[in-house]
């Protein structure tokens, strides 16, 4: 499984950074709205729609309503990923004491109607990243933020992990982890500080937002989580050899990048310029 996994990642992961950094902000958005209607087809099934063809118009229409608010509504873009960022600090709240109801295939509508803010505000959020100055630099920190705290989680929750940070939903992961995971991130963003060549003082804050981000990013694995357990199913897809399906892989970018994208925005920016 192991293997498989490595094999998965390495030719995707090459893919993703050879578009992030040498491709213009236009073709990097046909890779995310790829990924949108995948996630989109993904999030369907796990709301209930068991029909392939009703997945697959459901998926064409959140892609399509993303391509145009990229393209041409600019201001209910930034409408969308204020509104996800308030639904994703709303959700983080919830799930501290969340139980998800009994495995069922039924209809949930509730659910469809979340992957309509979820799905595009976080495409949205990429896409406005990569377009700034310096923006191929900063949206692969933000990308990466995710990945670091991943890995710190792991090897954090597998050392000392005891109390567990959200049992219901999933049990293997810790409140150990989570600090492994911040610590870690907090640690590289200093990295990334030194790389950017910024002040102390936005060194202090860009570690703040590091450290909300990485807390919204496990809140984005927790919540998918979530509607798996309520689906009955394990991974979200099969799309992915090793990894299991799109939203599987995306789970937690999808909570945080609208996150960085705003408070990056509001903090870092007025420092910088």
């Amino acid at each position: 499984m192991l293997y498989q996994r490595i094999l998965t990642a390495i030719p995707l992961a090459a893919l993703v950074v050879w578009i992030i950094f040498f491709q213009p902000t236009s073709v990097f958005f046909y890779l995310v709205l790829f990924i949108v209607l995948i996630s989109a087809y993904e999030w369907a099934k796990l709301s209930g729609i068991q029909n392939a063809f009703v997945k697959g118009m459901f998926a064409a229409v959140v892609a399509a309503l993303t391509w145009s608010m990229g393209n041409y509504v600019p201001v209910v873009t930034d409408w969308a990923i204020y509104i996800s960022v308030m639904w994703w600090f709303s959700i983080t709240y919830y799930l501290k004491t969340a139980k998800p109801k009994s495995a069922s295939s039924d209809l949930k509508l509730d659910k469809l109607f979340i992957a309509f803010l979820v799905l595009p505000a976080a495409a949205l959020a990429m896409q406005k990243t990569h377009s700034m100055h310096q923006g191929a630099d900063w949206l692969f920190y933000a990308l990466s933020l995710v990945w670091v705290a991943d890995i710190g989680a792991y090897f954090s929750g597998k050392r000392f992990g005891k109390n567990k940070l959200a049992p219901h939903i999933s049990p293997g992961k810790t409140k150990e982890g989570l600090f492994g995971a911040v610590v870690l991130t907090s640690l590289y963003t200093l990295l990334a500080s030194y790389y950017f060549g910024i002040a102390t003082e936005v060194a202090f804050l860009l570690v703040l937002l590091s450290i909300i981000v990485t807390f919204i990013s496990v809140s984005g694995d927790l919540y998918f989580s979530f509607l798996k357990r309520e689906a009955g199913l394990k991974d979200s897809g099969n799309i992915l050899p090793g990894h299991g399906g799109m939203l599987d892989r995306v789970d937690s970018v999808l909570a945080a990048m609208p996150v960085f994208f705003v408070g990056f925005n509001w903090w870092i920016v007025p420092n910088i310029l």
